[in-house]
């Protein structure tokens, strides 16, 4: 039914407030907002990229301890099939550090055929941790007293640990410690017991978790 113009001349058309809450939220954001918010996203990159390179660094030296405790298991393995005592080396080719394991009379130290393994582009590896960054595993932890680098670990025809010189290996227990040029506070060791145990550690900060 038709509404008579002049009935409409005293109606007050009021808007809906849906429509207006729409054409509100259209309006944007103001730029004191978007200034808290790239604030807020600035702060979180701050504190996590920190967090996120020590976890990348520690990654890369428990993938690096990993490798070396293959290739020493693996080089106690062979010292027992071929029975005769092997030695596990360290070097560096390329700025790479690698490890690898021979003849414990054999002089050469360029790796041919031998086992090995390459230990990461960027862990370096140290006699023992110095300075605050992490404290050395002792006695007291690995009830025994372990010769560290650069004394090298053999392994005699029972696939027990030991010092060669000279055509004599004397029994040893041994740790090696290794740590991430990108990150000064990540640490691994790679320890070996006189019974010939194998066991991987990683300084947390404050203590050395196995």
């Amino acid at each position: 039914m038709a509404v008579p113009l002049h009935s409409l001349a005293g109606m007050r058309i009021s808007r809906c407030p849906h429509v207006a809450a729409v054409a509100r939220s259209s309006a944007g954001f103001s730029l004191l907002e978007l200034l808290t918010v790239v604030g807020i996203i600035g702060t979180m990159a701050a504190v996590s990229v920190p967090v996120l390179q020590g976890a990348i660094a520690h990654a890369k030296l428990r993938g690096a301890s990993s490798s070396l405790a293959g290739l020493i298991q693996s080089g106690r393995m062979q010292a027992v099939k071929r029975n005769r005592t092997l030695t596990v080396h360290f070097a560096r080719q390329g700025g790479v550090p690698f490890a690898f394991a021979k003849d414990a009379t054999d002089p050469s130290t360029v790796p041919g055929s031998d086992l090995q393994v390459q230990l990461g582009g960027s862990a370096f590896q140290v006699a023992v941790p110095t300075g605050a960054d992490a404290a050395s595993l002792t006695s007291t932890i690995l009830s025994y007293t372990p010769l560290n680098y650069p004394d090298l670990p053999s392994f005699n025809p029972r696939g027990l640990p030991c010092k060669y010189v000279s055509g004599v290996c004397t029994p040893a227990g041994f740790v090696y410690y290794m740590t991430d040029t990108s990150h000064v506070h990540a640490w691994t060791a790679v320890s070996i017991s006189p019974g010939g145990r194998i066991k991987q550690w990683l300084w947390d900060g404050r203590t050395w978790m196995d």
